[in-house]
């Protein structure tokens, strides 16, 4: 039980410096960006790369019935749209998808996750 608090506590944490991050329109240096590719990697089990390459649908069935699985997929949808924001205008398909995916979760967790976040919700209308 202590290990799942700690858990729930770390994604919570991660998920407000990213939210921040985004809202500020701060862009990370490289050890702030490793580290949350490194923590996203431990917590959700894939690299980011990974979670890119996942389409919305697919992120819902792999995270939404495991344990944590809604708080999983809050940190996949702000580490999207993290990534879309860090990412160059050189590739504008892949960082409109992101951002597209990213906006998805939310809204699919601001429906299904049984609990409202002011802040989920500021996130998705400032993006949308």
């Amino acid at each position: 039980m202590i290990k799942q608090d700690y858990i729930i506590r770390m994604i919570q944490e991660i998920i407000s410096l990213i939210a921040n991050a985004i809202i500020k329109k701060k862009k990370l240096d490289n050890k702030e960006l490793d580290t949350y590719e490194y923590t996203t990697h431990e917590i959700l089990g894939i690299s980011p790369k990974e979670l890119t390459g996942m389409n919305a649908n697919e992120i819902i069935s792999q995270y939404s019935q495991s344990e944590n699985g809604m708080d999983k997929l809050e940190l996949a949808a702000v580490s999207l749209l993290l990534f879309s924001e860090e990412m160059t205008d050189s590739n504008l398909l892949l960082k409109s998808k992101l951002k597209q995916d990213g906006i998805f979760l939310l809204k699919y967790l601001q429906k299904n996750s049984g609990s409202y976040s002011l802040q989920r919700e500021f996130i998705i209308n400032m993006i949308s």
